[in-house]
């Protein structure tokens, strides 16, 4: 076999192995990040997009937190299906930010506002709520003929606040926003809205640590 059919067949072999298993998503400038509470989402960090934390905000005095549902807003979200769609991601991000928050080890208590609603206690405790800015489910032709190249990409933003439960002061804002177009035949709409998520969801929960160990945004 000569040398530049060699390369080819690596290069097909990779290229196969991307498209099966896909690549997972990849981190794009947030649109339009929101503020609430004073803080606006401006500082670049590796694994939480764009954020800002209050000054003197020290995650380890809380033990517990309550998961909110995060509602799309997303302008393009307009028919039945569209809504169907909305609520199904919705429901699957807040279940991935329990799972993840639950395997950093940061909380004795994590609670799903779906199931049961954050109980009144005096331990200090923090509200994760906020929502869905960006649903774009693109276009799975294009990211079959050309998804490599990032054509047709999914597209996910959360927009995110960590909130004092018994002040209601806003302590940490977070925008974050993800792309995905690789994977077998382009890949489900679903299926890389779904893993964006997953990926925003582990990598707060990444930042919080990160923040626990007194590491500021990076």
């Amino acid at each position: 076999m000569s040398g530049a059919s060699t390369v080819r067949t690596y290069l097909c072999l990779i290229v196969g192995l991307l498209v099966l298993a896909g690549c997972g998503s990849r981190r794009s400038s947030p649109d339009n990040p929101m503020s609430a509470g004073g803080l606006t989402p401006s500082i670049q960090d590796a694994e939480a997009g764009l954020v800002g934390v209050a000054p003197g905000f020290d995650i380890r005095r809380y033990k517990i937190i309550a998961v909110e549902v995060f509602p799309v807003t997303d302008p393009d979200m307009k028919d039945a299906g569209d809504k169907a769609f909305a609520a199904k991601m919705t429901s699957r991000f807040q279940l991935e930010l329990v799972r993840r928050l639950n395997e950093s080890g940061l909380f004795q208590q994590i609670v799903n506002t779906s199931q049961t609603q954050l109980k009144p206690t005096n331990a200090p405790a923090l509200r994760l709520r906020g929502s869905i800015t960006r649903l774009g489910r693109g276009s799975q032709v294009a990211r079959y003929f050309a998804g490599l190249y990032g054509a047709g990409a999914t597209r996910a933003q959360a927009d995110m606040q960590l909130v004092d439960a018994a002040s209601n002061r806003v302590v940490v804002v977070t925008a974050d926003r993800r792309l995905a177009s690789v994977g077998f035949l382009g890949g489900s709409d679903e299926e890389h809205l779904e893993e964006s998520f997953d990926d925003i969801a582990r990598d707060l929960a990444k930042f919080l640590v990160r923040l626990s160990k007194g590491e500021a945004p990076k």
